[in-house]
């Protein structure tokens, strides 16, 4: 990304610089008066107040409990009709065999209200774009609550500093980010070894000086691609093949191939930490390209705010919402919330027709002169017949492998004593390959969630990151004990991570999982170097669009932002 960004920090002594994590995954805003169009659906009484991305917990909400630990008796997060069966392949069957004709026209119909969508509705804010999103609330990966006056997230956790003078900075500020921003360097970030904060983790295994020197080789490569830097999205007018090169290996072949003494056990688990926080992967999966393109984000500096990025998207819904009509004739014109869509395509009159469920299941349909499709490519495949024709997008499509997160919101009745932001939870010191993460899953990291008030007394929550890398997540977290399944899984693991901050389950009020089946695009080796990329990515006939971070297989906020940004400057362009 113009410096890429999305989920990491900074590098003091170069060394915590890999770790911090970020957000994963996965939405942004609008602007300019917009009119009540007498043709506008009738969606009934409305509330758009209610599609807020962030909402308060509720008081009173069923729990039950695990090991003496209260776990609200619900899922948060994705929402899975039927808990499993994918509704997409059989949605499109029409009362009539026919959608219904179009009751209005838009000038751009963005699909999706996640951080790709709203974003695009921003920047397109002069042309009144409408925006359909399937949940109830806007945000995406970035949704958030607040609990006692704590915001947290339910996902993407922070992004990095933007470069001075960048399009992302101008964006942020023009957001008023800054205002409630505070920035996180990852080089004061705790590592969890064994129940224990290990202050010198970095600096390798004492008393082994061949691992001392694989882990000083190691921040000299951090250094060295923090000063030349692999940009994804990659810049058109750049010379990309060293990009291209690094995307054709594996990270963990490449780190290997350049540190002249074998890697340490104890930075081979760092870095597998690292890779199954930050991509839900393993780095012998996971493209060096991509790899060092977050890895080096590192040293940048983080940029945190109240709620993580549900601060962002927050700040994005609150200008939609000003969007909103008057009018009770058209209720929903701009956030129409609940709405599911069904069909994209092309007509021949060079507009593009856009057919959803309304929030009542009623099939309507719109014609707009453009459309952004926000949403992930495994549902965008099955919105699109004009796919077929395109046999290049297919592939690309189907190139794209996503797999699931579970986060844990841990609502403490007072606040931790250290004033950190993200906790490195490596444990015993070892990750296991990807091959065998199905069965050795677990939390990689907890942040801090009233990290960006700054140091205060009273209650905090701490945000842990649950991946897991490995094939059919999905189903991990729709079978019918799911919930039951991860809550037992986390007691059990509970213990040494909050005895590292210095807390224990007395401190706990309340856990709250939060489940994505698809919040992770896997950044694989060749997925750039072979096209997919640039196929993906392609619009069909400048009419429709794609905006999304699986454009590029990078989980990113910044890959969301930019790809905003190029889509509707094409818009503009051909507009």
């Amino acid at each position: 990304m113009p410096t890429r960004r999305q989920f990491i920090s900074g590098c003091a002594a170069l060394s915590a610089g890999w770790l911090a994590r970020g957000t994963f995954g996965a939405p942004r805003l609008i602007g300019a008066a917009f009119s009540a169009r007498p043709d506008c659906p009738d969606t009934g009484a409305f509330r758009p107040d209610l599609t807020h991305p962030f909402r308060a917990v509720p008081n009173n909400q069923p729990t039950f409990t695990v090991g003496g630990v209260r776990f609200a008796a619900e899922w948060f997060g994705d929402w899975f009709p039927n808990d499993a069966i994918p509704f997409h392949h059989t949605e499109n069957v029409y009362p009539g065999g026919e959608p219904p004709a179009p009751t209005e026209t838009v000038n751009v119909a963005i699909i999706g209200g996640g951080l790709s969508g709203l974003a695009s509705a921003y920047l397109l804010r002069d042309l009144d774009p409408v925006i359909l999103e399937l949940q109830p609330r806007f945000g995406g990966t970035s949704q958030g609550e607040t609990w006692r006056g704590t915001p947290f997230s339910l996902g993407g956790a922070y992004f990095i500093v933007p470069d001075e003078g960048s399009f992302l900075e101008r964006f942020y500020r023009e957001l008023g980010l800054q205002r409630t921003v505070r920035v996180s360097p990852s080089t004061d970030d705790p590592v969890e070894v064994n129940g224990s904060i290990d202050p010198a983790f970095w600096d390798g295994p004492a008393g082994d000086p061949v691992a001392r020197l694989a882990f000083e080789q190691y921040r000299a490569l951090v250094a060295e691609y923090a000063d030349h830097y692999p940009d994804i999205p990659l810049d058109p007018d750049a010379d990309n093949q060293w990009i291209i090169d690094l995307d054709t290996m594996s990270l963990k072949d490449h780190i290997e191939s350049r540190l002249l003494v074998p890697v340490p056990d104890t930075l081979r688990a760092a870095i597998q930490g690292y890779c199954w926080s930050s991509f839900d992967a393993g780095w012998e999966g996971v493209s060096a390209a991509a790899g060092w393109n977050f890895i080096a984000a590192e040293e940048y500096g983080r940029w945190v705010l109240p709620g993580g990025n549900a601060g962002l998207v927050s700040a994005m819904w609150e200008r939609l919402r000003r969007r909103e009509p008057r009018s009770a004739l058209c209720p929903a014109s701009v956030l129409r919330a609940g709405c599911r869509a069904i069909e994209v395509r092309l007509l021949n009159d060079g507009h593009v027709l856009v057919v959803y469920k309304d929030r009542t299941g009623a099939f309507r349909s719109l014609r707009a002169r453009r459309a952004v499709v926000a949403c992930p490519k495994h549902v965008a495949r099955h919105l699109l017949p004009d796919l077929a024709n395109d046999p290049l997008k297919v592939d690309a499509f189907s190139a794209v492998h996503t797999a699931s997160y579970v986060v844990a919101n841990v609502l403490l009745s007072r606040r931790v004593r250290r004033d950190w932001y993200d906790l490195f939870l490596l444990r015993d010191g070892n990750f296991p390959p990807e091959s065998n993460a199905d069965q050795a899953h677990r939390p990689t990291d907890a942040v801090n969630g009233g990290f960006a008030r700054g140091p205060h007394p009273g209650p905090n929550v701490l945000t842990f990151y649950w991946p897991l890398p490995f094939a059919f997540s999905r189903f991990a977290v729709i079978e019918p004990d799911a919930m039951t399944n991860f809550a037992q899984r986390f007691v059990q693991q509970i213990d040494p991570m909050l005895a590292a901050l210095g807390a224990d389950r007395g401190d706990i009020d309340q856990v709250r999982l939060a489940r994505w089946g698809h919040a992770m695009p896997l950044a694989r080796p060749f997925f750039i170097a072979n096209g997919h990329a640039e196929h993906a990515r392609r619009p069909i006939d400048d009419r429709i669009f794609f905006v999304h971070q699986d454009n590029w297989a990078l989980p990113a906020v910044e890959t969301c932002l930019l790809e905003a940004k190029t889509m509707t400057d094409r818009i503009r362009d051909g507009w």
